[in-house]
């Protein structure tokens, strides 16, 4: 994670399609790494696997009542699912994100 955007909220999880990772919302996106935990050395091999901007967020729902999901839909129709423990949370959080998003995806 490069450090850049304040996080606002974050949690390894797994996406259906691109299996385990960390999830990390931010000011400006939503974005999934993918990687090995190396639990030797307690650190992370992390790779940014996908980097939604606020912007490009249609909506967010949630799924599931014992294997809850957070769903995220796209402007251009793609859908992720994300495997998260309160999938209420994260939904309240990218809402509110995207309500507080101007132009660029810049709080207002």
């Amino acid at each position: 994670m490069d450090g850049k955007d304040d996080v606002i909220i974050e949690e390894d999880c797994s996406e259906d399609k691109l299996g385990a990772g960390y999830l990390v919302l931010t000011e400006k996106s939503l974005v999934f790494y993918t990687g090995k935990a190396k639990v030797l050395t307690f650190s992370k091999d992390m790779k940014k696997a996908l980097e939604i901007p606020i912007q490009d967020v249609k909506g967010t729902r949630t799924e599931g009542f014992l294997i809850k999901k957070l769903v995220v839909e796209l402007n251009d129709g793609k859908v992720y699912k994300f495997g998260v423990l309160n999938n209420r949370k994260w939904k309240d959080a990218i809402d509110g994100v995207r309500a507080g998003a101007g132009a660029g995806g810049q709080r207002v």
